[in-house]
């Protein structure tokens, strides 16, 4: 279980490191679209097996959407 948390936080922060870095407005409809993406797939694939990871997915996005646009919302 902890592996699947780990790993949606790991995949996210590097995506959104990765934008951070290539893009100079951080593109969060990117990131929120490619988690809400990635976790409906997985959703259809597997069902509730990895429902911890889909979780964990949409929130670390939610976080890391918030914590590159700081400067931008306040």
């Amino acid at each position: 279980m902890i592996n699947q948390m780990l790993l949606a936080i790991f995949l996210i922060t590097d995506f959104a490191y990765f934008l951070f870095l290539h893009n100079s407005p951080f593109p969060w409809f990117a990131l929120a679209g490619t988690a809400i993406g990635l976790a409906i797939i997985m959703f259809c694939w597997s069902g509730t097996k990895y429902l911890l990871f889909n979780i964990m997915l949409l929130l670390s996005a939610a976080v890391f959407s918030l914590a590159y646009n700081w400067s931008s919302i306040f």
